[in-house]
């Protein structure tokens, strides 16, 4: 089966899932989640049960989920990775990948800081940078980039959270039941 070459970010979402249908129609997991263990055996399991922090200065009852607690990603044995877009996801993806001893690409523009590029070759990560002016959908783009490097190397992957579908319905079906919980309901 080949792959395709290359997938547009922008096309239209394929989730039929929509508001008001009854809960066993619904494509979702719904999961209880876990008491959070308090010695974890690696940094991969500290996944979920990201921390929902108060904002003391607005004056609202609730708070933020800290994201920045989020380490890192669960993902397959693989013995190359490929990502396209950095932030919090990027460094998450270059831990998991030292832990696990995987290969590690991130393709990213030029604008983005030295500091984070410093964070992921401190990870082992192999950084490509892309000219900040290109367009997305052009071959010179980080998301060009990264798919012609995965076409080019045998056994890689692009993680592609643009187009996986499970990215927003993780949100859907733990980030969600995270706050939920963390909220007691409310």
């Amino acid at each position: 089966e080949k792959e395709r070459e290359w997938i547009r970010p922008d096309t239209p979402s394929k989730c039929t899932w929509k508001l008001g249908k009854p809960l066993s129609a619904s494509p979702h997991r719904h999961t209880t989640l876990p008491e959070p263990l308090k010695i974890l055996p690696s940094i991969l399991n500290k996944v979920g049960n990201t921390p929902l922090v108060r904002i003391n200065k607005i004056g609202k009852q609730y708070g933020l989920k800290c994201e920045l607690c989020k380490y890192c990603c669960r993902q397959k044995n693989q013995n190359k990775k490929l990502f396209q877009k950095l932030g919090s996801s990027g460094i998450g993806l270059a831990l998991a990948a030292a832990v696990k001893g995987y290969r590690c690409i991130i393709v990213m523009p030029e604008k983005m800081s030295m500091e984070k590029v410093d964070v992921l070759r401190a990870l082992g990560a192999e950084i490509v940078r892309t000219p900040t002016t290109a367009r997305f959908d052009s071959p010179e783009s980080h998301v060009g980039v990264a798919w012609r490097l995965k076409n080019e190397i045998p056994n890689s992957h692009i993680l592609d959270q643009y187009r996986n579908a499970s990215n927003p319905l993780s949100h859907y079906d733990t980030t969600a039941e995270e706050i939920l919980q963390q909220c007691e309901g409310m």
